[in-house]
């Protein structure tokens, strides 16, 4: 017989994406919960920043319709300022832009005749290639080909995670490259659209889904500025949590959203020495941003713009006013570029000043901006954004997980605590069935 678990408390460690969601499923089962956010302010790397007059994501965040249930959630949550985007990107190609997803007839009129047969011609081939897909690059080569790979692909994800395309798992696609074969093809000029192309989002930022998330559940339980310094376990249990060096809680139940790297490096007693080795292995691929704000009504007509050219120094361009016109004043905008850096990085480390500089001056030499239009700018540094999957690293983690799982009542959920290249939608999905796991209990 089960036992009835509603009077055990769920303690929930990080206030990003994944420990708000857990927070409210918890909150909406009436399950008694309590979460611990080191910052001032939750939302994680979601947050979507106010500025004067300007509203802005740490990120060029979107939520995909891709669960039912999440998505009819969210639209519920935010009613009427939810929106479907359907602002187009573009990839940036010697000076022409390319539509993104990828579309065999955008492609028609951008790229040479020669450069579209040898397309045809190996997305053909790949109808009858059984060849089998074990890392990033096998599988962007069985997806579009050769071709498309080294002009737009290969050298962007080398930018992105900082790693040769051989070396990166195949999951580290998150799912989207999808969209350009032999029957892609057919569908197009048979009149169909890409749905990828489209996308929902909150009017006033992505952070306005877990601002919403905070309003809905009780305040009282979110305890800011509670850093989990140290876990505490005994008999493949956790049983409490040290906070900011001092306090000591017990644990019933604990919803981790931390970093594994971190959490392996916080359990006490410590854990073996081998599993911590292994943990070491494990690198997150950090951002820095540098958000410009401009004396014009729009930047481009697009919601974000790729830059696979090796020789440009960030990889993507987003406007959030593509997104919400909320999000600027009528006569103004901001963009946000994206520069993919590791921890050790002299353009991660430099002066604010001096990368503003630089990003800044690319994007003149590009002519891609006008000084006169500038008003200001500002910088952020985003840390663990995204986990850096190499095949490797994935059976590494199959090690560290066999590890974790001997504590049974710690559930890891998030990008970074389960090292996966995680969406909002595939994160609510996990919080929902882990609370209704724990309400039946």
């Amino acid at each position: 017989m089960k036992k009835n678990n509603k009077t055990k408390k769920i303690s929930i460690i990080g206030g990003g994406p994944a420990g708000l969601a857990s927070a409210y499923f918890a909150n909406n089962k009436g399950l008694k919960f309590e979460l611990f956010e080191g910052n001032s302010e939750v939302g994680g790397n979601c947050k979507t920043i106010e500025y004067k007059n300007f509203k802005f994501d740490l990120g060029a965040h979107r939520f995909h319709d891709k669960n039912e249930y999440v998505t009819s959630l969210i639209k519920n949550l935010l009613n009427d300022d939810l929106k479907l985007v359907t602002t187009p990107s573009k990839i940036f190609y010697k000076g022409k832009m390319i539509t993104f997803p990828i579309e065999f007839r955008n492609l028609l009129k951008k790229l040479d005749s020669k450069i579209i047969l040898k397309i045809l011609i190996e997305n053909g081939k790949n109808i009858f290639n059984q060849n089998n897909i074990n890392s990033f690059n096998d599988l962007v080569i069985k997806k579009y080909g050769s071709t498309i790979s080294e002009l737009f692909i290969n050298n962007y994800s080398k930018k992105l995670w900082g790693k040769d395309t051989s070396l990166l798992s195949p999951k580290i696609s998150g799912g989207r490259l999808q969209n350009l074969n032999i029957m892609s093809i057919i569908k197009i000029f048979s009149g169909r659209k890409h749905f990828e192309g489209f996308f929902y989002y909150p009017k006033d930022g992505f952070g306005m889904i877990f601002d919403k998330i905070k309003e809905e559940i009780q305040t009282n339980n979110i305890f800011l500025n509670s850093k989990i310094t140290k876990i505490f376990h005994h008999n493949n249990k956790i049983n409490a949590l040290e906070l900011n060096n001092t306090k000591k809680i017990e644990v019933d139940q604990l919803i981790n959203s931390l970093p594994i790297n971190f959490t392996a490096n916080i359990l006490e007693p410590k854990i073996p020495s081998r599993i911590l080795d292994i943990v070491k292995t494990l690198r997150f691929r950090n951002l820095r941003i540098v958000v410009i704000f401009l004396e014009m009504k729009n930047f481009s007509n697009y919601a974000s713009i790729y830059f696979p050219d090796k020789n440009v120094n960030f990889t993507r361009i987003y406007e959030p006013k593509q997104r919400s016109n909320s999000l600027a004043p009528y006569d103004k905008t901001c963009i946000v570029v994206e520069v993919p850096c590791n921890e050790s990085d002299e353009l991660y480390n430099s002066h604010s000043d001096i990368f503003k500089n630089k990003i800044i001056n690319s994007l003149l030499k590009m002519n891609l901006i006008q000084k006169n239009k500038i008003i200001e700018s500002l910088t952020y540094k985003i840390p663990n954004a995204y986990p850096i999957l190499t095949n490797e690293n994935i059976e590494s983690m199959k090690i560290i997980n066999d590890y974790i799982k001997k504590f049974q009542n710690m559930k890891m959920i998030g990008r970074g605590a389960e090292f996966k290249y995680l969406h909002t939608h595939d994160i609510f999905a996990k919080a929902v069935n882990y609370i209704n796991f724990l309400s039946q209990e």
